[in-house]
């Protein structure tokens, strides 16, 4: 076997024969191939991950475990993370999406979490072959979701041919656990026993993580269809019971999922961070194929599986909770205190690996500290596109396009109210939940805004990060921690890492500014087919200490006679990157966010919730302020209706215009005034409306344009017919 039949490079190979002192076997090459991949080494993007920020008052535990967890009181801890499974859902959609459901549920559980919550972000392409793949990956997660029993209960889709044939599908999930039921991977000790629980191991996702998920596309998939996994919702549902039943116990001594690189990620990792060794008995791996190779074993991916680390004093107290699951189990090695990982089968020892050069000497990628610095000051030219008039037929078709319209049809497809925890679900901005004997709740938001990162990758790792502590703001919620999900082309290319370092360091610019640590996330390259590669696309997820969740604050108003008030920034009104735009001219670069006055306008948001009466806030996002006003619209009583004034001259930019730090706020005129005070230095506020006892939405821009409820309704669920 050669060292690029595992995806490895010729410097790499020499690096593993000097730190080895040897040349590897066939076995070993297969381990470093999937250990030092992009996809599980991050070797490309580490460095650059170094400069978010990780530290806050609510962490409790940061990046380099399953997940990242956060306090959301003085009894509840709250772990997350979002993870992709781009490259396996356009090779077989419908599993693809599934397992990456269950494998990101699996990185909650082995925290010691158990899950109340999953959120996904997607991006399709626009031709045929597109559609297809939305459907199977729409079935897929609606598939895992429902049968294992966790709601999905946020989530965003957007469109645009770069994504034709590389689909993102990142997911979400979100778990509660109580402050004394953590657990990790960094305490295994030496005696302690390797159990593995799940499914018998198969065939399936051999080479997933290094030869499918780490490398470009080309021509044909098919081939491909074996390193995509088969996931199993039920299996999944007994195991999560059994693991957090286990975990309840305290007499675990470490826990670790297997996802990608199987086997081999789960002991090589769960022993470098405990700074241990492991042995491994092969033929004790529960197989559901005869004649397994040892390669085989260690290298599938097969779906629903869990390493418990227990000691042999207390696996007579775990064995009986597996047993009561009726999950598949057993002891397949021992912890060792030499730092080595021997495998064997049958008395042969057929691999000898330091963890540490496994798990922990992949040369990375340095980061460009001077790209960042340069792309921070070349702001890029912004576009002069500026159409004189308002044509209602033009707002109706950005209120019809795919980036805009309802996502009922894919959304209905999930259940969002099973656990019964949701108050707020996906016919909102964000999802918002109570905990169980707890007066806090959960608010969750996920935002990936590719289209403003396409020409301008900066500017989209800021608006990413601001539209979810805003969408967090507006609730008046806390916000614990973001999660990242990086997704972009083949780092290989000078372009391609030039993106991505303007990328992260958008993010980290903006987390420092808003005071937001990030507590994992996940990194997906090589999002490219035949050289075409996507936008670079970072989706953020947030979660927050909501302290009203049975109460959450109004999307749209509810009575005749409140006031339409309009709070931004600042600063000049741009069509970049907007859906206008994209519509009706050449798409340009998004305007930069001011953070610092957005983040004044979050604070008065903060502080509104608390001290205005009968108030109501909806952010303006994609399609801008005419989008947002009849969404809001749709949401209100039948029997009322909008009146929104903006000026003649500039009508298309004000109702189009989607620069960052843009709310609507609905409020009883006499609070009006106290709103405006609590408006701070920068931050502009104007009342632009009313609501009337009329149905329909009136937009004034010179004369008067009436848009009835009715049409409204349809062109947002079914898209602009002309």
């Amino acid at each position: 076997m050669n060292f690029r039949d595992v995806g490895l490079t010729q410097e790499e190979f020499e690096i593993i024969q000097s730190q080895l002192g040897r040349n590897p076997n066939d076995l070993e090459l297969g381990l470093f191939g999937v250990l030092w991949s992009e996809h599980c080494s991050y070797k490309s993007s580490k460095s650059l991950l170094s400069w978010l920020p990780h530290e806050g008052r609510a962490v409790v535990q940061g990046p380099g475990e399953n997940a990242g967890v956060v306090a959301l009181n003085d009894r509840l801890h709250v772990a997350f993370k979002v993870e992709s499974h781009n490259h396996p859902s356009y090779v077989e959609p419908v599993q693809g999406a599934a397992t990456g459901v269950g494998g990101i549920l699996r990185d909650i559980i082995a925290m010691g979490a158990r899950p109340v919550a999953l959120a996904d972000s997607l991006r399709f392409g626009t031709d045929n072959s597109a559609a297809i793949i939305q459907n199977g990956v729409v079935e897929g997660i609606g598939r895992y979701g429902n049968a294992i029993g966790i709601p999905t209960v946020t989530g965003e889709v957007a469109y645009s041919s770069v994504y034709d044939k590389n689909p993102l599908v990142n997911v979400m999930a979100v778990g509660l656990l109580p402050l004394d039921r953590g657990v990790n991977a960094q305490g295994a000790r030496p005696g302690s026993y390797l159990v593995l629980l799940g499914q018998p191991t198969g065939r399936d996702g051999i080479h997933g993580a290094s030869l499918l998920a780490s490398q470009d596309f080309g021509d044909a998939t098919e081939h491909m269809r074996p390193t995509v996994q088969v996931g199993d919702p039920f299996m999944g549902k007994m195991l999560m019971e059994a693991t957090l039943a286990a975990i309840a116990t305290h007499k675990l001594d470490a826990v670790q999922d297997l996802g990608a690189a199987g086997l081999t990620s789960s002991v090589a990792e769960l022993c470098y961070r405990s700074g241990v060794g492991a042995t491994i008995r092969l033929e004790e791996v529960p197989c559901r194929e005869q004649g397994m190779t040892p390669y085989e074993i260690m290298l599938s991916e097969t779906q629903e599986r869990m390493l418990l680390v227990v000691s042999p004093d207390n696996w007579p107290g775990i064995e009986p909770i597996v047993q009561h699951w009726e999950v598949p189990y057993s002891v397949i090695g021992e912890i060792m205190d030499e730092p080595h990982l021997v495998i064997t089968m049958r008395g042969d020892i057929h691999a000898m690996v330091p963890p540490e050069i496994l798990a922990g000497s992949c040369p990375s990628r340095p980061a460009r500290s001077e790209w960042a610095n340069e792309i921070r000051q070349n702001v890029p030219h912004l576009t002069s596109f500026r159409p004189l008039t308002f044509d209602p037929e033009q707002a109706l078709a950005v209120l019809g396009s795919v980036d805009c319209r309802s996502r009922h049809r894919i959304f209905e497809r999930y259940d969002s109210m099973i656990l019964a925890n949701t108050v707020w679900g996906p016919l909102h901005d964000l999802a918002i939940l109570r905990t169980k004997g707890s007066k806090e709740g959960l608010a969750i938001a996920l935002s990936g805004p590719g289209r403003y990162a396409a020409r301008d990758p900066y500017s989209g790792g800021l608006a990413a990060v601001s539209r979810v502590v805003g969408l967090l703001a507006a609730q008046g919620a806390d916000v614990l921690g973001l999660t990242d999900g990086i997704n972009a082309g083949n780092p290989d290319k000078e372009r391609v890492f030039r993106e991505l370092t303007g990328l992260i360091a958008g993010v980290a610019d903006a987390c420092n500014i808003f005071a937001v640590p990030v507590t994992g996330g996940n990194v997906s390259l090589h999002n490219e087919t035949e050289g075409d590669s996507i936008w670079p696309t970072v989706v953020i997820g947030a979660v927050g200490r909501h302290h009203h969740p049975l109460e959450p604050v109004p999307d749209s108003p509810w009575q005749e006679g409140m006031d339409i008030v309009r709070i931004y920034p600042g600063g000049d009104w741009s069509l970049g990157a907007s859906v206008f735009e994209l519509l009706f001219s050449q798409l340009s670069a998004y305007p930069r966010p001011d953070l610092e006055r957005i983040r004044r306008v979050y604070q008065a948001l903060d502080e509104a919730w608390n001290k205005i009466p009968s108030y109501g806030v909806r952010m303006i996002g994609a399609g801008g302020l005419f989008v947002a006003a009849t969404k809001a619209l749709l949401a209100m009583p039948a029997s009322l209706g909008m009146e929104i004034s903006v000026s003649p001259d500039d009508a298309v930019r004000q109702l189009f215009s989607e620069v960052s730090g843009q709310f609507l706020i609905f409020c009883d005129p006499q609070a009006t005034p106290r709103l405006m005070e609590l408006l701070g230095p920068g931050i502009a506020g104007e009342i632009i409306g009313s609501v009337t006892p009329d149905s329909n939405l009136v937009i004034r821009a010179g004369r008067a344009h009436r848009f009835e409820r009715t049409k409204l309704d349809r062109t947002f669920r079914f898209g602009y017919g002309g």
